[in-house]
């Protein structure tokens, strides 16, 4: 099979079997670590909802949000979800006293509304995840962009709808 010179059948050398081989073994690792085959469990098209909480608004925004509709990231122009519900309290302002310490006081005629909206997502070890891959976790910022109001929330809560 190998002749003096190295070379099987008289045409291909070790060397170049060794390189083949070397070829296949890092395609092989490149499909292994690409492949997707994760131990992450995901699951996608789950009804979900989230409650953003937007603070300091005025109660015509706060009566926009209440009118509904679809609601879109304004940064990324990306679609969220649908609003389902709004409650609103009181807004109020941290004051720095003189002791050092901060209080809680109500800022009149603004008010903190609570947003809910519904969506279809996928859920994962790592958190919750619209269907457009953005990931919806407690206390990121987003720019909401709804049909009557824009303005800046934060993610309240995020659960699977009817736990």
């Amino acid at each position: 099979m190998f002749k003096k010179d190295g070379k099987l059948f008289g045409k291909i050398s070790i060397i170049d079997i060794l390189a083949i081989v070397a070829v296949v073994v890092l395609a092989l690792g490149v499909y292994l670590r690409f492949s997707g085959q994760e131990k992450v469990q995901v699951s996608s098209g789950e009804p979900l909802e989230c409650v953003m909480k937007v603070e300091n608004i005025r109660e015509y925004t706060v009566e926009a949000l209440k009118k509904g509709g679809a609601v879109f990231d304004k940064d990324s122009k990306e679609y969220i979800g649908e609003i389902t519900g709004v409650t609103s309290e009181q807004g109020t302002t941290s004051l720095l006293m003189n002791d050092g310490t901060y209080r809680e006081v109500p800022t009149e005629n603004r008010y903190n509304a609570y947003v809910t909206i519904a969506f279809s997502g996928k859920v994962s070890d790592n958190g919750y995840y619209t269907n457009t891959n953005q990931q919806i976790a407690v206390g990121s910022s987003i720019n909401l962009n709804a049909k009557f109001a824009q303005c800046e929330s934060k993610v309240y809560s995020v659960k699977r709808q009817g736990e």
